[in-house]
């Protein structure tokens, strides 16, 4: 397709012992160009002060948003008698994909960091500097003039930094391999009662690298690198109590380590500010959980079940300078160690009624939390402080339908979520030492989301089919942490929309199935799907604002008349439409605003075929 595209898949089911003992083994690769293209800025512009790097005449670097994977995995299946049956299964992703499609979209030359961003060329002349300005900004979307490298300046402030003057370069690639297996062992102990083992374990190890100035000047740049193993154990009774009552009875633990290593240069805070982080953290949790469904009436149902987790995370700090840069102070986290320890139980409840064939509706109520921690972007020892789960209480009502046959499908949903001490970044923290700058996790509010939700299916005919879906949003803050005296601590009001909140979400497709002589089918297929715009930051501006939009997939797809030969040809972003899936508003410190754009309109051949 598009951009190089090269997309395989493949599956097979074998047979090593009839009816005893099977293997399953399935790939993918995927390879495609990236749909942003970078261009060595000095090669283009000559007198813009910026030395050209680039060895072709284009000047050309390189692509962002381009895919290059490979998966595989291989599942044995060995069922020695009826009572018994284990399924083992290992996996494997190798991703060598280019960096993310990252654009610059503004530039704020009088923010502190866009002057201390300016770089001098050669390093240590003070005569030809250029500036961090708007002229980074490429007229055309998909262009990006990010070099990955930087000129370390001279440290703002105590002793010079011998360093000074080289030059970073980092690799606008990222490099991630994953792999893991797991056991799955069942059980049947008699006609009502079951036993299941889950285990697993999971190994990965991530690198990438982010120019966040966007550009060849000396402002921002990170070489991330997260390496990870966890294991997991889940034990499950399973049983029946004649026709009233299914339940299921559980335990669960898991253990991982989880080690955050990285190298910031960031001289737009403080010029020569550049350090090595490395920063391990140890995490488990245990539950137990219990879930049972009566069926009271051939219509009625209950479903009700209770958990209860405990979870524990230990992170180890470590900051230090790289050469003579300078760390602010970072390097007092060494060898401090936050803790958190928290437990929870949780609960549901579901009821649904089955008026008749045609007509269900249900009710429920849950609760759920996400884990507590310890800040993980401390400026010193006395930032190193735990915060606790944030709680949510979800209510839902609805009903799922199907008229005219099963011709016609509705269902619809409405819910309530209430969130409870939920987890807000603040960038003031008067309790704290330093109380600025901070960037510390607290539980700092409550807040509800309302919605809700539609969808419709209908076959007018046997071979004509529409699909539509519908959904709203509503998400307000009702309660913030003040600081003394009732001084907003946050940043945000109460009655405030939370960054990332999307109203609204819509879609809809159409297809029709045309039969042709011999028994094979032709089915054209159109879908269109439009995303409301969202803020990313806590106080809004249209600065940090990520624009709606909506996108149309065309696919016309023929299949030979026993389903073993299927053909398409598939097109996305078919009206080729510029959009955007984040922003990143550093306007007021950095000078830069940059965001991840979508990729343009594409075309793709498909090919598959069943043996």
């Amino acid at each position: 397709g598009s951009r190089s595209l090269l997309d395989m898949r493949a599956t097979g089911d074998f047979a090593l012992v009839p009816d005893t003992l099977s293997v399953r083994i399935s790939g993918v690769s995927r390879k495609q160009t990236g749909y942003v293209s970078r261009y060595d800025y000095g090669c283009l512009v000559p007198g813009s002060g910026v030395p050209a790097n680039s060895t072709q005449s284009s000047c050309f670097l390189g692509h962002e948003g381009g895919k290059d994977y490979s998966a595989g995995r291989a599942a044995l299946r060995w069922t020695p008698n009826e009572a018994f049956e284990a399924n083992l299964s290992a996996d494997v992703t190798v991703d060598n994909s280019e960096s993310a499609a990252i654009v610059l979209q503004a530039v704020n030359p009088a923010a502190g960091g866009a002057l201390f961003s300016r770089t001098c060329f050669p390093s240590g002349t003070t005569t030809n500097c250029v500036p961090y300005t708007s002229a980074f900004i490429p007229s055309d979307p998909y262009t990006s003039y990010a070099s990955f490298s930087a000129i370390r300046p001279q440290n703002l402030f105590g002793p010079p930094n011998p360093l000074a003057g080289s030059t970073i370069n980092f690799d606008p690639t990222t490099h991630t391999k994953v792999w893991g297996s797991n056991l799955t062992l069942d059980w049947k102990l008699s006609d009502s009662l079951a036993l299941k083992s889950i285990t697993s374990y999971r190994r990965f190890d991530s690198r990438w690298s982010e120019d966040n100035d966007v550009s060849p000047v000396s402002g921002s740049l990170g070489a991330e690198h997260i390496y990870n193993h966890s294991f997991s154990e889940e034990v499950r009774l399973n049983g029946k109590a004649g026709s009233l009552l299914d339940f299921t009875l559980g335990a669960y633990y898991f253990d991982q380590t989880t080690t955050y290593a990285t190298h910031q240069f960031l001289p737009y805070a403080v010029p020569g500010f550049e350090f090595y982080g490395n920063d391990p953290v140890d995490a488990s949790s245990y539950a137990a959980f219990l879930n049972t469904a009566w069926h009271l009436t051939d219509a009625l149902n209950v479903n009700a079940g209770v958990r209860y987790t405990h979870e524990k995370k230990d992170y180890a700090y470590s900051r230090l300078p790289v050469g003579g840069s300078l760390v602010l102070g970072l390097d007092s986290l060494n060898s401090t160690v936050g803790h958190y320890d928290g437990s929870k139980v949780d609960y549901r409840l579901n009821v649904d009624y089955r008026w008749n064939d045609m007509l269900m509706t249900y009710a429920s109520v849950s609760t759920a939390f996400k884990g507590g921690g310890t800040n993980a972007r401390p400026f010193g020892p006395g930032q190193v402080v735990p915060f606790d789960k944030e709680n949510l209480t979800a209510y839902e009502v609805g009903f799922k339908s199907d008229f005219f046959d099963r011709r016609v499908r509705l269902n619809v949903a409405g819910y309530i979520n209430k969130y409870k001490d939920i987890q807000l970044t603040l960038l003031t923290c008067p309790s704290l030492t330093p109380a600025a700058p901070c960037a510390a996790t607290f539980n700092a509010g409550d807040a509800d989301i309302k919605g809700v939700e539609v969808e419709a299916e209908a076959h007018p005919t046997d071979a004509l089919s529409i699909d539509a879906s519908v959904s709203t949003l509503s998400f307000k803050y009702t309660r913030l942490l003040t600081g003394a005296g009732g001084s907003n601590i946050t940043g945000l009001t109460v009655g405030q929309e939370a960054p990332g909140t999307i109203k609204l979400q819509w879609s809809a497709g159409i297809q029709y199935d045309f039969g042709l002589p011999g028994g094979s089918t032709v089915t054209p297929r159109f879908d269109y799907a439009f995303q409301g715009g969202f803020n990313t930051n806590a106080v809004f501006a249209a600065s940090n604002r990520v624009a709606g939009y909506g996108l149309g997939t065309a696919r016309i797809t023929w299949k030979s008349p026993e389903d073993k030969w299927e053909a398409a040809l598939i097109g996305s972003n078919v009206f080729d439409k510029v959009y955007y899936f984040s922003n990143f508003d550093l306007l007021i410190s950095s000078g830069a605003q940059y965001g991840m754009i979508g990729a343009p309109r594409e075309f793709a051949f498909e090919l598959k075929k069943k043996f």
